[in-house]
């Protein structure tokens, strides 16, 4: 489930727990009805994560983009990134930033 949220500069900065992505929408989509247009999934504290939460965040990103919201993913340890690699992911996401440049590149 969603630990924590946070706004930093205006964007929302979603801190996530591996154990349930499928959360994350139902925490992003009331911040999307108030307004927020930006946000960030921060990964640092994920060690694992199986194809059911790739889908949600995946899915995610596409609801946020058809309401003309932006998302951005950071803190992803290397073994994160490079599921995310090997699924070539980063087509859809950088996966190289810290919180502080995701931030920057969605707000």
């Amino acid at each position: 489930m969603v630990e924590q949220v946070r706004t930093v500069d205006g964007v929302s900065v979603i801190l996530v727990n591996e154990s349930d992505c499928a959360g994350l929408w139902r925490v992003a989509e009331p911040l999307l009805a108030n307004g927020a247009k930006s946000f960030v999934l921060d990964f640092s504290t994920v060690e694992y994560l199986n194809s059911m939460n790739i889908a949600a965040i995946i899915s995610m990103r596409t609801k946020l983009e058809n309401q003309g919201a932006k998302l951005a993913l950071c803190g992803m340890k290397d073994q994160i990134a490079s599921i995310f690699r090997i699924l070539k992911l980063e087509r859809l996401f950088d996966l190289s930033l810290d919180c502080a440049s995701a931030v920057k590149a969605v707000g």
